[in-house]
């Protein structure tokens, strides 16, 4: 029954390529203790890889984040500009989440050091230019650094994100779809942002529009969540309708 149940689990992590621990239990009814001798197993078996709150496949985590800095040289004048946009929505005395990502690393760039600010974020490179700001107060998210996204990961289960009360949260994403919402492939860090964007009064996604109308494999929030968005093309009709029902701004 037991090694049944394993290579269950094992065809259903190939096939959704990755699942949180709750959504194993109760697909397979089984105990939370149940599930993480199970996937122990799998993990010890290097049939899967275990992250924060779940699995994932071995090839998804291979196939699906791309590294950060082969990222960051695509439409890298774009990004810059989208970011410059996207700090013109910063004010004095804001409590801000910048997330981390290719275009959002450069938002701090275009803010005055001066200001009074803040600044939550799991980001390296938004952290270390937080650091020069006089008049910053600095949290940081994440007990364990990833070196291909730059980025702190792994939260405790009791995180201090679910006491932030956040004035303006700037999301990154690898696609934003109608459908399947805004979206990243990273499992660890799609859980921080959900829990971001559900702390924060106002959402702004910062996307190029090459990440308009597509999708990756873990969806962090919907479409109708956003505030804003800011990329620099104006994207289809579809997308232009759809905004303006939900009352969505779109800043090019």
């Amino acid at each position: 029954m037991k090694s049944k149940r394993i290579h269950e689990i094992e065809n259903y992590i190939n096939e959704k390529k990755a699942a949180s621990i709750d959504e194993l239990s109760e697909f397979f009814n089984v105990s939370i203790n149940t599930i993480r001798r199970d996937i122990t197993i799998l993990a010890n078996m290097n049939k899967v890889k275990k992250v924060y709150g779940g699995i994932e496949t071995i090839e998804n985590t291979i196939s699906q984040a791309v590294d950060y800095s082969k990222r960051n040289i695509s439409h890298f004048e774009e990004k810059k500009h989208i970011a410059s946009v996207a700090a013109k929505h910063i004010k004095a005395n804001d409590v801000i989440y910048i997330d981390t990502g290719t275009t959002t690393v450069h938002i701090l760039d275009y803010v005055n050091t001066e200001i009074p600010l803040t600044i939550i974020s799991n980001s390296l490179d938004i952290i270390n230019k937080a650091s020069l700001f006089k008049n910053v107060s600095l949290f940081i998210i994440g007990e364990k650094f990833k070196y291909r996204t730059r980025s702190f990961i792994g939260i405790d289960s009791n995180t201090l994100i679910e006491k932030f009360n956040i004035d303006k949260a700037f999301m990154a994403a690898t696609g934003i779809d109608i459908k399947n919402g805004l979206s990243n492939a990273e499992l660890e860090e799609n859980i921080i942002k959900k829990l971001i964007v559900s702390r924060s009064k106002y959402t702004c996604a910062l996307v190029d529009h090459t990440k308009i109308g597509e999708s990756t494999l873990l969806t962090f929030m919907e479409c109708e969540e956003l505030d804003s968005l800011i990329t620099n093309k104006l994207p289809n009709q579809a997308f232009i309708d759809f905004f303006k029902e939900h009352n969505i701004n779109i800043e090019i």
